[in-house]
């Protein structure tokens, strides 16, 4: 992965299961800052007040930050694990907590290590990742017999539609990976013989989802 490029969850998620009696329920969150991720820690902590341990660990990409919290759980077998799950996934802008309700059967060092792992990456499998790249917010503006033909370029399917409005014409928002912004432009000038307008709007860093 380059500096360019990195990881992010595609979304928020919850998840949950039972090992031996103790129930485990990670929460993940994507947070631009150790402000936000220690507020949804909170936030967690208050959902969950009645809880034997909210362990969380977190990443932040610029500047970055790694921080793991065992919450009452032996050192190196809640916050850490969780924290090696998010870096062996290159995950940032993350914020996860896993919350123990303790079900009478000891663990063991071993076995929580296991089920604090186990907790985070269900939790990333649920969330999914998105690749944080740069992107290009536009306005796509057409007639309607142009439409469907329109919606069905190939340029727009890895497209992210922000918005549409009929009115005169068609206008379309949309969020573009800035790579694919010059294609897109001939390939709509060509369908339409220049009657089609496209204006680039914003240019920033967005979380394409990915099948990865």
């Amino acid at each position: 992965m380059t500096e360019t490029k990195y990881f992010v969850p595609a979304g928020d998620c919850r998840t949950e299961f039972i090992e031996r009696k103790s129930r485990f329920i990670t929460s993940i969150a994507r947070v631009e800052s150790v402000e936000e991720a220690d507020a949804f820690l909170a936030k967690i902590r208050a959902e969950f007040p009645d809880a034997t341990h909210n362990c969380a660990a977190y990443r932040i990409k610029t500047p970055l930050v790694e921080r793991f919290f065992d919450d009452g759980e032996p050192g190196g077998t809640a916050g850490m694990p969780m924290l090696d799950v998010l870096k062996k996934q290159e995950l940032f802008d993350v914020a996860v907590v896993v919350t123990r309700y303790f079900g009478g059967i000891l663990l063991g060092a071993g076995g929580l290590v296991r089920a604090y792992s186990k907790g985070a990456a269900d939790g990333v499998k649920e969330a999914g990742l998105a690749l944080m790249e740069q992107g290009v917010r536009l306005k796509l503006c057409c007639g309607y017999p142009l439409y469907d033909r329109v919606q069905r370029m190939p340029q727009l399917q890895t497209a992210e539609i922000l918005s549409t409005q009929f009115g005169a014409e068609i206008e379309m928002e949309l969020m573009l990976r800035a790579s694919e912004e010059q294609d897109l432009a001939q390939a709509l000038a060509d369908l339409s013989a220049g009657t089609a307008t496209l204006t680039a709007l914003e240019r920033r860093f967005y979380p394409f989802k990915t099948n990865c």
